[in-house]
């Protein structure tokens, strides 16, 4: 078989066997014009880092290397999160999976807050630049983009991605 059709047969077979599973992943890539398309169109991005494709895979492939799933595979004996554990060693951690990771674990508080504040920040900032400051009709309250500025910030941290 050449690439072309075995490509169609092989995103066929995965169609048909989508309906089969019942969890967040497969309702996702059900959605019209929001699961596959999106996906597709985040992989075809030129500028968007191999990393984070390669993070975005893994999730959802159920492949993300977190200790749960070593611990699955023979790769370690142990799926305890070990920031958890370093951090808070007289309790007993949590399994380090992916969910753990992203919002529970205690020892990425900091960080996760950082990225918070930061797309925050990115909002706020493209609300600005967009809004019509005329708006504030001279109530002293000064502009938004000086509104903006008056704004406590806590981000600026470097925030290191925890895909491999």
């Amino acid at each position: 078989m050449i690439k072309t059709p075995r490509t169609r047969v092989h995103l066929k077979v995965s169609k048909l066997q989508l309906p089969l599973h019942k969890n967040y992943t497969s309702e996702f890539l059900n959605r019209e014009d929001n699961g596959r398309d999106l996906l597709g169109k985040h992989w075809q991005d030129k500028t968007a880092p191999d990393r984070s494709k390669r993070c975005l895979l893994q999730s959802i492939g159920h492949q993300f290397p977190c200790a749960k799933l070593l611990k699955l595979w023979g790769l370690r004996d142990s799926d305890e999160c070990r920031l958890c554990k370093r951090l808070h060693p007289e309790v007993t951690p949590w399994p380090e999976s992916l969910g753990h990771i992203q919002a529970r674990c205690l020892a990425l508080q900091k960080p996760r807050i950082a990225v918070h504040d930061g797309i925050w920040h990115e909002l706020l900032t493209a609300i600005s630049r967009n809004s019509v400051e005329s708006l504030d009709h001279g109530r002293g309250n000064g502009s938004s983009r000086q509104q903006l500025a008056r704004l406590p910030m806590t981000s600026g941290q470097s925030v290191k991605s925890s895909c491999t």
